[in-house]
């Protein structure tokens, strides 16, 4: 299935686990502030280890100190920042892949389980993954 965006951000589509398909450089984020959603971005393009993805997160993220940087917690801090409609725009999956395979798909668990719990929770991947088991958006 591929959606627009703009239905996501006007809520004629599910908030899901989306491969963004659209222009690279387009504002995602703006554009959900303006329609009232929460943004969050992450950026693991340079990620080169576990713990880089977990201090990219707390930095992105502005997590104090005590964030746990383990699966468990990046769980707990997604329903704590989800409480309301919230998009997150994630750029560097496809690295966190390259660095651990096995973590990266279990962060993308994490995120579908999130996305599961929250009221309105969209994750935008702006990576071209060539997979199947994401939602298409534009």
């Amino acid at each position: 299935m591929t959606a627009s965006y703009a239905s996501l951000l006007q809520g004629a589509t599910s908030p899901g686990l989306f491969s963004w398909r659209g222009d690279p450089d387009r504002d995602l984020a703006g554009e959900a502030l303006g329609a009232g959603w929460r943004a969050l971005g992450l950026d693991t393009t340079e990620v080169d280890s576990v713990p880089a993805f977990y201090d990219a997160v707390a930095e992105s993220w502005d997590l104090p100190s005590w964030f746990g940087r383990n699966l468990d917690a990046l769980f707990d801090v997604l329903g704590d920042l989800t409480m309301t409609p919230t998009v997150l725009v994630w750029d560097g999956l496809r690295e966190l892949a390259d660095v651990d395979p096995m973590h990266a798909a279990a962060v993308l668990e994490v995120l579908r389980d999130a996305v599961g719990q929250a009221p309105a929770f969209a994750v935008i991947v702006r990576d071209d993954l060539g997979v199947s088991e994401f939602d298409g958006l534009l």
